[in-house]
């Protein structure tokens, strides 16, 4: 039995019946946060929102922070599921920072990389159909250095989500739980709509799977004080191949129920 990441991740699919009814029955949630272990890599998910979101509508834009992988990775990513990655970064619709080469080019390096950060941002203009997605915040916690560069990101975080924010319609944080400090974590899973944790599989590696991801999906509710509370969690196996990736529910036929 195979489902779509995306909708279990809460997001409408560019094309499909739901994203085409207006109003949308299904709105993207404002943030989702990824938080991977030690052992797996959540790039492939975030390079499947990228030209998801892309694909939804001729003015979405997204602006995407490289820290983990460099642009030229996530570029030949959007190759393989079938997206023009250079066309929209020549148009406009897809702008990519390598965070990564900034630093070690010696152009910016401590604070001034959040402040980079924030005036790419705030280049983003006033739209409410931007994605923007930071690719691993821990590095960016460790870039600024130690404890001071936790605070500095939770700085950063709270004035790119603030509600009136022209730029930050739709967010996506990336973590390694193993690398984050604990505060950090906690700040991040209260602010997020979706919590989206990929983890390897308990019973080692596998030819036939990759990990094990889980979804918790805050509750929609027109009453504030059960705004915290979550659905039940959602569990896929999954594996990535180079053009896909393939779903499975724990426990189903040829499956081990891991």
């Amino acid at each position: 039995m195979a489902l779509d990441i995306l909708s279990v991740c809460g997001w409408p699919i560019a094309g499909s019946r739901n994203d085409h009814q207006t109003p949308p029955q299904q709105a993207p949630p404002r943030v989702t946060l990824v938080q991977e272990q030690s052992g797996v890599d959540g790039a492939f998910l975030l390079a499947m929102l990228l030209t998801n979101h892309l694909k939804r509508s001729g003015d979405s834009r997204v602006l995407l922070f490289a820290a983990h992988h460099n642009a030229a990775h996530y570029t030949a990513a959007c190759q393989k599921l079938t997206f023009n990655a250079a066309s929209a970064i020549q148009s406009g619709q897809l702008r990519i920072v390598d965070v990564l080469a900034a630093v070690y080019g010696g152009s910016t390096g401590g604070s001034a990389l959040l402040q980079l950060i924030s005036d790419r941002v705030a280049e983003a203009g006033p739209t409410s159909n931007t994605l923007i997605i930071v690719d691993d915040l821990t590095c960016l916690g460790a870039l600024m250095g130690g404890g001071s560069g936790e605070n500095a990101v939770i700085d950063f975080v709270e004035r790119l989500l603030l509600p009136l924010h022209p730029a930050a319609a739709h967010c996506v944080l990336k973590v390694n739980v193993s690398e984050c400090y604990e505060r950090l974590c906690t700040f991040l899973a209260d602010l997020a709509d979706v919590i989206v944790g990929l983890g390897p599989l308990p019973s080692g590696a596998s030819h036939e799977l990759d990990g094990i991801l889980t979804v918790y999906r805050r509750q929609s509710t027109s009453y504030p004080l059960l705004g915290a509370l979550r659905e039940p969690a959602k569990t896929l196996l999954y594996k990535v191949h180079d053009r896909l990736v393939r779903t499975y529910v724990p426990g189903e036929v040829g499956i081990k129920n891991l």
